[in-house]
Order: structure tokens, then sequence, then C-alpha cells
């Protein structure tokens, strides 16, 4: 691939959103029936993406743009087309207990092999699958042809160790790893219990899945790998410290054991699961404060508020530039979806043109907008694999950069502003005024030489609100930021 062509070519543009990584989604060679979530090779590159020689190069250019790689880590599963699962259903030492496997809890009156138990898969239907050649059933949380791994196999646990390290050695900066909660199951296989949630008895929120997910394993191992990941730092000398980032959708008490010696942060979800296109400033102001008021002594904070499987900010909370200004000035680590610095939203995809596999998550994974050439300037092909939004013609890189004011431009300022002492170090402080409204936020400088900071936004929408947030009003900080200025306003604020 040449140095002109795929994500290296777009590198300086990355770069000049002050941003420190890029993390990738799974680029690793698949068949591809989960958009690269069902792996066959966990040490190479797909031929869709290119080569693991281009992937040394997009890491070198990176570097040299001081950015890093991140890539994602898929420890539940494989595919069943892995060298690992063809030999484990054959039966050949040592894959034979790399995966889940059980017998058939009987057969039905007509031969029919029965599943170990209730369990269903996230894509829906039962989580087992039978081989024929091996006769039995393979565990299944996702995609049939996603066999889950059996983690009380200690060879499995020292081959994504292996794993790490291969990656490791190319200069990859960490992982994001997917879908954690799922890496355990209770081996005594009971039913799981009815949720009550009016649903299809296929649907995977029929059940409560006490059995199948947040076992009390899960965090353990995974700190075997967070001290892996940590030791290899040591040893390499290089002062970089490799990232553990995890995805964890659950309750915030059960997300919070995920941190300290499990991983750097397990991701914070709370602006997408917590928050709606009616979401008003008291609801992200709890959004924030159920973050930073719950999180472990020394726990690094992180905000998310778009990613792959949910519909993006600009359609989800109908204020991009809003959320963007509300998260990127919060203490911690801001993990942004690509298109969210344009405020690119989700794309209608006709029934006939979907293709996920879970049928939802098309809308938010159309193509990057560039300018308004064909396809967005996407792709030079017949056609990207799924269309382009028809707001590429105004909503893209090319007039964003070009505009007074853009969503593009906002996001900049503000990257650029976490670099102020205030908002690497500063106290925060929160408060919300005009009928609960307006969320204020303020990061109060440790040093009194240094600036100290304050945010405000009207998540009313529609509605104007005046507010006073000087000394002694309601809902004003325990300090006075004296002869303020303002340094960015949203698009189309009367603010001067």
């Amino acid at each position: 691939m040449p140095k002109s062509t795929g994500i290296i070519s777009k590198l300086d543009y990355i770069a000049s959103l002050g941003v420190a990584a890029i993390w990738l989604s799974p680029i690793y060679k698949s068949p591809m029936a989960d958009f690269g979530y069902d792996i066959s090779d966990f040490r190479d590159i797909d031929p869709l993406f290119g080569t693991l020689d281009d992937f040394k190069l997009l890491v070198a250019e990176a570097k040299s743009r001081n950015l890093g790689i991140i890539m994602d880590m898929v420890p539940n599963h494989s595919s069943d087309e892995h060298e690992w699962f063809v030999k484990s259903e054959q039966k050949i030492e040592p894959y034979t207990d790399y995966y889940f496997w059980q017998p058939a809890k009987g057969f039905d009156p007509n031969g029919a092999p029965i599943p170990p138990n209730n369990w269903l898969s996230v894509f829906g239907g039962s989580a087992w699958a039978w081989s024929e050649l091996r006769q039995e059933f393979y565990l299944h949380q996702f995609h049939a042809k996603q066999p889950d791994f059996n983690y009380r196999n200690p060879a499995i646990v020292q081959e994504l160790k292996d794993i790490l390290t291969f990656w490791y050695d190319l200069g990859v900066y960490g992982f994001r790893w997917d879908a954690v909660t799922h890496m355990f199951e209770d081996p005594a296989l009971p039913d799981e219990p009815v949720s009550g949630n009016p649903v299809d008895p296929n649907d995977y929120n029929y059940l409560k899945h006490i059995y199948t997910q947040n076992l009390p394993e899960t965090p353990y191992t995974l700190s075997l790998y967070k001290a892996h990941t940590d030791e290899y730092s040591l040893n390499a000398g290089d002062g970089l410290h490799r990232v553990m980032m995890l995805e964890v959708w659950n309750p915030i008490e059960e997300v919070m054991q995920y941190y300290r010696n499990v991983s750097d942060f397990p991701f914070n979800f709370r602006f997408l699961t917590t928050m709606g296109a009616y979401s008003n400033g008291r609801d992200a102001e709890n959004a924030i404060r159920g973050w930073v008021d719950n999180i472990p002594d020394n726990g690094w904070p992180n905000w998310v508020l778009g990613n792959h499987d949910i519909s993006r900010v600009g359609s989800r909370l109908q204020l991009t530039d809003g959320a963007i200004l509300t998260t990127l000035l919060l203490p911690g680590t801001s993990i942004n979806y690509y298109g969210e610095e344009l405020g690119m939203v989700d794309t209608y995809i006709p029934p006939e043109e979907v293709v996920d596999p879970a049928g939802y998550r098309d809308p938010p994974r159309t193509p990057m907008q560039w300018d308004d050439s064909q396809f967005a300037g996407f792709t030079t092909g017949p056609k990207p694999w799924l269309r382009v939004n028809d707001n590429y013609l105004t909503v893209n890189v090319a007039a964003e950069e070009a505009a007074d004011e853009s969503v593009l431009k906002i996001f900049r300022k503000l990257v650029a502003l976490r670099k102020e002492p205030a908002i690497q170090f500063g106290t925060l402080h929160t408060t919300v005024v005009s009928y609960e409204l307006v969320l204020a936020y303020a990061r109060e400088a440790v040093n009194a030489t240094d600036r100290s900071y304050m945010v405000v936004l009207n998540w009313s929408h529609d509605q104007t609100h005046v507010v006073n947030l000087s000394p002694g009003a309601f809902g004003a900080f325990p300090f006075e930021i004296t002869n303020p200025t303002v340094e960015i306003r949203t698009i189309g604020s009367d603010i001067p």
C-alpha cells in the first residue's frame, strides 16, 4: 500500500485535531461475519485493509506525528475459521479445550440434539451451535461464527498474553478490549432466569444474564493482562505507558470493579445510556457526577459520547457542539468517534442495504465525510460498504475547514484548551440553574497564577436563559473568576 493511501493519507488531518492516539476497530484477518470481530488470525491484517507491512508503516508514520495506534482486542471469541477452532473441533491437542464445548442435554424425538440450557446469543436465538464433526455443542454468545473461548484453560490465557506481546513489539500503544464481561460462564450450566421484559423469547433481553456476564473470574483474568502490559512497558524502557481500556456496559457499581489493577479505565458510557434527545442540564450533571463521585481513589476518568454500536451524538442528543463542549473540558480522557468532530449524524439505511448481523448498528457506521465529491471523498471505488449521508455536501471536513464557524473548529479549540493546567489538573465544580435546564461547571486552577475555566451550556435547545453565576447567586461556584472572557461559543450563539 503506497504511503498516500488509507489511514496513512489522513494522518495529517488527525494530528491537526490535537488528539493523542487513534483507536482502530478490528483489522485482523477475518471472514467478516461480524465486521472483523470474528478473527481468524490474531497476528495478521485482513487483506481488505492491507498487509502487516502496511500496518508497520502506519505505526511509524503515526509515531512521526506524535500519534499512537490503539487496536481492538476481542478476548471473548475467535472466528470458527481460526486454526484453533478447526483443530479444537477435531479434538487435536492442545486445542481440544480452547473453546467452551458441552455435550447435548439429550435428543428430541426426531433425533436432533438438545442444547445444554436456555442461554441466548446477543444476536438472538440460542447461544449454542451443534458441531456434527465433534458431536458436541459450542457456546457462541454472539454470532454462530464466533465460538467462545474457554478461559478456564490456562493455555488460552497465555495465548492472549503472547498476542499482546506480538503487537506491542510492533509499536502498538495499547488496546481497547471488547465485550469483556462475556469472558466467563458458570460451568454448572444453570438456566438463566426470565427478565420480565416483554420481548420475544429468542431476544437476548428475554433473560437475566447472571450466569454468562460479569462473573468474578473476569476482573481477575483481566488483571493478569494488565500486569502483563505494565511489565512490558516497564521492561521496554521507552517511557511509554501502554493503555488498557475496557468495554463494560453494566450498571455503574459493577463497572467500577474494572478499575484499579484490572485496567487503566473501563469506558464511561453514561452520556450514551442516561441521556437522550430530551435530556436537560440536570441529566447532564447527573451523567458527570455519577461517574466522578463513584470512581475509586486515583481512578482515571473518561468520557465517551459515541461509538460504533449506538446512534451518533448528533442524532441522539441533537446538540453536537454542546455535547462536545460539555465533555472535552472535563477531567480525564475523552474518547471521540470519527465524524463527531464534524457533527455527522445517523444515516437511514433501507432494509435491503442492511449489512449489520445485529440489524441495527449500520446508521452510525457510514463513511467518513471528507469533502463534497462522490461518496464524500471516502473512496474512488464503485461504492462504499454503506451509503453516505445525504448531508455530506455541507457536513464534511473541507467545508468545515473553510467555514467561519463549524463543529470542527470548535472541536480543535477545545482540544487545544485541554493543555491548560486548569483543565488537566484543576478541581471540578458543577451546578445546574434555570429550572434545571442549564448546566454549568468550572475547572478551578490549582495555582492562583493559572487561569480557571467555566462551561455554561443551555440544554433546553430552543429557549433563551439568562444566568447569574457570580458569588452569592443561587448555584454559584465556591470561587470567583475575575475578568472573564469568552473563549469558545457554540454555533449560532449570540454570546459576544
